[in-house]
């Protein structure tokens, strides 16, 4: 897995991972994965279960974006310990495209005006600073965020496990 790779994963030490531990994470992906009882932030659908394994992922793309486990998939590996793998392109993307968006915006802004054309002007290095200013933020910062996110994402996963199993 690289630096900026948009996936994730661990180990879950467990007392005792339960027989029916996909069937129970299958109910919290259900009835909602993040608040019991309530999908509308976090419309999951699970994709594979079995005895052992389950793999679940976003359904729509507010979800995919908002919350970024894209997709997860949960393997019991032992008597004490699940095993987790999870991605997240489409966030992953989804961010790139919206930085890109944004810094395209500003650009076209700071073109369309000419009082900003002749500010930026005025400085030996303006147009350099504000080119990198928007490479920075409309190419590296997203990728900065998906590193950010992988670390998140995985405490996410298995503080719904924990959650789940002990249910």
């Amino acid at each position: 897995m690289s630096v900026f790779s948009p996936a994730y994963g661990g180990t879950i030490e467990l007392d005792t991972v339960p027989s029916d531990f996909t069937g129970r994470v299958e109910r919290r992906v259900e009835s909602g994965l993040f608040v019991p009882g309530n999908r509308s932030r976090a419309n999951y659908v699970v994709c594979d279960k079995s005895a052992d394994q389950i793999r679940f992922m976003a359904n729509d793309f507010l979800t995919a974006y908002n919350i970024g486990l894209n997709t997860v998939v949960l393997k019991r590996t032992g008597q004490h310990t699940i095993t987790y793998a999870g991605r997240f392109w489409k966030w992953a993307i989804y961010a790139v495209a919206q930085a890109l968006v944004i810094a395209t915006l500003v650009l076209l802004a700071l073109l369309a005006v000419p009082a900003l054309r002749e500010q930026i002007s005025s400085y030996t290095w303006g147009w350099l600073y504000i080119g990198a200013l928007l490479v920075f933020f409309g190419l590296v910062w997203p990728w900065i965020l998906v590193v950010i996110h992988r670390r998140f994402a995985a405490r996410t996963v298995e503080r719904i496990v924990r959650q789940a199993v002990a249910a």
